[in-house]
């Protein structure tokens, strides 16, 4: 079943990549970055990827989705790193660090294969 929740974050990544992309060449593979806040599920968003470019000039291009960690910062000894999940005890003993990133949706990349004359 698809995510209403990805499907809306594919129809914007699309036209976004619609307006990026060169007119000569297609479109072979769009490379994303999302951060864990976003809570997008990989699979559903691949599968939404797979039905709004339908029909279009970037259908059949693969999506690859790069998922990004928690970035937590302890404000009692200043450490930062990333974790898997967004809330987790310092190791200096303050039970309640902050998550400082995780919520980014970047277009990284977009591979194109040059159409030969």
């Amino acid at each position: 079943m698809l995510g209403v929740h990805e499907f809306s974050i594919a129809e914007a990544l699309a036209a976004q990549v619609q307006r990026h992309a060169p007119a000569a060449g297609r479109v072979r593979e769009v490379e994303i970055s999302v951060g864990a806040l976003r809570g997008l599920e990989p699979e559903a968003l691949r599968m939404s990827w797979e039905a709004v470019t339908h029909g279009t000039a970037i259908a059949g291009s693969i999506l690859n989705v790069d998922l990004r960690p928690w970035s937590i910062a302890c404000s009692t000894c200043g450490r930062t790193w990333t974790s898997p999940v967004p809330f987790v005890a310092c190791a200096c003993g303050d039970p309640a660090p902050v998550p400082t990133a995780g919520d980014e949706l970047n277009l990284v990349s977009l591979t194109i294969d040059e159409e030969e004359a």
